[in-house]
């Protein structure tokens, strides 16, 4: 079981940025997609900054208006996941190395 402690990301800004930049992308606004997924374009709005957590039936209806793998939309959450457990990792070595005594022969 994988500990969700250590994962210290915002989910929800991440997947929010992409919606927003291929929204940009593609030359839409905030008000047009709000308007296809029957939402308020201020709710739309909270969805791209991170502020509310996107249903999942809005972003499978949004993956599909875009022409988007959904998988896209989580993309940078891996990527960062990644760079935490690299982070970690150097935490650790580093740690590893101060505390280890300097043998000399």
């Amino acid at each position: 079981m994988m500990d969700y402690d250590l994962i210290n990301i915002n989910v929800n800004e991440l997947v929010g940025q992409r919606i927003q930049k291929k929204r940009k992308e593609l030359g839409y606004t905030g008000a047009h997609i709000a308007d296809k997924l029957g939402i308020s374009q201020q709710q739309f709005s909270r969805y791209e900054r991170g502020l509310n957590k996107i249903d999942l039936s809005y972003l499978v209806t949004l993956a599909v208006y875009l022409k988007t793998p959904i998988y896209w939309f989580f993309e940078d959450c891996f990527h960062v996941e990644a760079e935490t457990e690299d982070k970690n990792i150097r935490k650790s070595t580093y740690f590893m190395a101060e505390s280890t005594p300097d043998f000399i022969f």
